[in-house]
């Protein structure tokens, strides 16, 4: 009884004073190590501190208060790794406001980088930026999926600044600026020039003018105000009309030249009369 009390008094002064272990391993079918506070008040942190030689604080590996999990360079003061209790994940911020929030930049090398999968209609990437007092303000552009398509948006409303649906089409709510816009579309307008093609009268075309006050095959103002512009299809229809016109010059410049020989002529008729008469 008397070893059994003295064993018990060696282990008991042992657990409660400050050891130092060369190699301490805890073999178990599940090993657990509990770090158990021994008060309900006073101190906040609960973990691992890694230390150096001289006694410098390397890395803490614990949690802070019951709110978050951490790993910070030094001790629990300097965050760089935060998991708070509704599973939100922060790094740079000990205050994840979504499940994976990163204070700074990330970059991604390698594979196809990055997999949104979500239960909503819209899921995508959000730009926030620091206001004044370093809290975190939305962004204006949210960037990615949404009903089918693929958009940027600003604020809360639609893709209304861009977005490309599933079927290829791309809508832009503003100007576009770009050095160079290649169009591939079939067929083109060469047809006109077909021997078999039939240029339309000149007579048609202006009763047509008169009618509907615009080019017959090209749309109203008001029809493309309402169902805007093919600007591949447009183009096209412009190219038609410019070579129809082209042919228009050809033939007049030939009528031209006709009239011009039999005015060449009547005049030199007039002439050799005028001469006959003297």
């Amino acid at each position: 009884m008397k070893k059994q009390l003295f064993a018990f008094v060696m282990m008991s002064s042992l657990l409660s004073a400050q050891q130092e272990f060369t190699e301490l391993k805890i073999k178990n079918y599940s090993p657990t190590v509990v770090l158990q506070r021994n008060t309900d008040t006073g101190g906040f942190t609960q973990g691992i501190q890694s230390r150096l030689l001289d006694g410098t604080n390397n890395w803490f590996f614990g949690n802070l208060g019951t709110q978050y999990w951490l790993v910070s360079k030094g001790n629990h003061e300097n965050p760089m790794l935060t998991i708070s209790e509704n599973g939100n994940v922060g790094v740079g911020t000990i205050n994840p406001q979504v499940k994976f929030d990163v204070a700074g930049g990330i970059n991604i090398a390698g594979g196809f980088p990055i997999q949104l999968v979500g239960n909503v209609s819209a899921h995508g990437l959000k730009y926030k930026r620091n206001n004044s007092d370093n809290s975190l303000l939305d962004g204006p552009f949210l960037y990615g999926w949404t009903g089918g398509g693929l958009g940027i948006k600003k604020d809360d409303n639609e893709f209304n600044v861009l977005s490309w649906k599933e079927n290829g089409n791309v809508a832009i709510q503003g100007k576009l600026e770009a050095k160079e816009v290649k169009v591939t579309l079939t067929p083109t307008a060469d047809f006109v020039f077909d021997e078999n093609y039939e240029l339309p009268k000149l007579e048609a075309i202006e009763k047509h003018i008169k009618e509907k006050k615009h080019l017959p095959e090209i749309a109203s103002a008001k029809e493309m105000e309402k169902e805007g512009v093919n600007v591949g299809e447009f183009q096209i229809k412009l190219l038609q009309k410019i070579e129809e016109l082209t042919l228009y010059t050809i033939e007049q410049n030939k009528q031209l030249k006709k009239l011009q020989e039999n005015n060449d002529k009547l005049i030199k008729e007039v002439n050799e009369l005028k001469s006959n008469k003297k």
